[in-house]
């Protein structure tokens, strides 16, 4: 079986967050508690690994027939044959069941995509403790000259 690697670009992310978009953002989010989200902001692939892969992977497993298209999109968009050539999404309709899902474990594994978590996961908790440097309702706009 030929091995497949990834190159994340910038377009990468894009593509990736339309599939998470597409399956639901906020459902998939709900998967993780806070311990998953620290060890994401700390990069730690090896305790993180296993977790992201077994919770990820149930959680597609109900959604995959829906966000097929996206899915297909995503990966022929970051995947490569190991000789440099692209994955296409005919060489993924025709891959066995046990190649995909390597290929999407393989994907998980991919220090990109940990990098990736962790700077999502630092976003999502980043506070503002002074309101005045953040754009809230207590900004005055003036109505009357």
């Amino acid at each position: 079986m030929a091995e497949i690697k990834f190159n994340l670009t910038v377009d990468s992310m894009f593509d990736f967050c339309e599939v998470l978009e597409a399956i639901g953002i906020e459902s998939i989010a709900e998967e993780f508690d806070k311990e998953d989200l620290k060890a994401f902001q700390k990069k730690d692939a090896g305790s993180v690994g296993m977790t992201v892969i077994m919770k990820v992977t149930k959680f597609l497993i109900r959604k995959l027939p829906s966000v097929k298209d996206e899915i297909y999109k995503f990966l022929t968009g970051c995947a490569e044959w190991e000789d440099g050539s692209p994955v296409t999404v005919e060489n993924m309709r025709k891959m066995k069941i046990t190649q995909f899902i390597k290929m999407i474990r393989d994907f998980f594994k991919d220090e990109g995509v940990m990098d990736f978590f962790g700077e999502a996961a630092e976003l999502l908790d980043t506070e503002q403790p002074d309101s005045k440097n953040s754009a809230t309702g207590d900004t005055v706009i003036p109505m009357a000259i």
